[in-house]
């Protein structure tokens, strides 16, 4: 996948997402994707073809968007004793990005298509 390619998915991401557009997550997320949709395809990422763009595009907002990483006011905690509530940072952000696997049930009828036997 060349640097347009790429640019043009965080373009319709960053379009699709609105104001809410936070580019170095996008970024990072569209990063993620990328790696794991190469992985599960066993198509190293410089070969993934055209055709799998707005599959990547559809996962990236996904995963964006289920886990309300768009969302400035991620509470994680509230106390009611002298009141304290305390935000997500954007390193507990980039933190949740990788432990999950943005390849769901979602998407592998789509990715099947074009999976390859392991080399």
């Amino acid at each position: 996948m060349n640097d347009e390619r790429k640019k043009q998915i965080k373009d319709k991401i960053t379009q699709l997402l609105g104001d809410k557009a936070n580019n170095n997550l996008i970024d990072f997320s569209l990063d993620r994707v990328i790696q794991s949709v190469a992985n599960f395809t066993n198509i190293p990422v410089g070969e993934l073809p055209p055709e799998i763009d707005s599959t990547i595009t559809a996962m990236c907002l996904q995963l964006i968007q289920t886990h309300e990483w768009t969302n400035n006011d991620a509470v994680n905690s509230i106390s009611e004793g002298d009141v304290s509530v305390n935000f997500g940072s954007p390193a507990e952000l980039y933190a949740q990005v990788q432990k999950l696997n943005p390849v769901t049930d979602d998407f592998i009828s789509d990715l099947i298509h074009f999976r390859r036997l392991p080399q």
